[in-house]
């Protein structure tokens, strides 16, 4: 079921901003920000990651080398 979109007007937003964040988050609405009845930005919720930001190993150890060993050495 698609998000519905409603719209705020800018003033309105400012003095519920926390309650209007709170329903993008919920996934209940997409927010259409408008000045004088036209939109000027839109507020939905940031997209979740499914997957860490790096990988534990790198997919070809060939390619990148053996990173971890230089920094397990001792100093001298």
């Amino acid at each position: 079921m698609p998000m519905k979109t409603i719209e705020v007007p800018i003033a309105e937003a400012r003095t519920d901003l926390c309650a209007i964040l709170k329903r993008v988050e919920s996934g209940e609405v997409r927010i259409c920000l408008t000045s004088h009845g036209r939109p000027k930005a839109l507020i939905i919720p940031y997209p979740s990651q499914s997957r860490p930001w790096r990988a534990a190993k790198p997919a070809d150890p060939k390619r990148y080398g053996d990173l971890q060993s230089p920094v397990l050495e001792e100093w001298e």
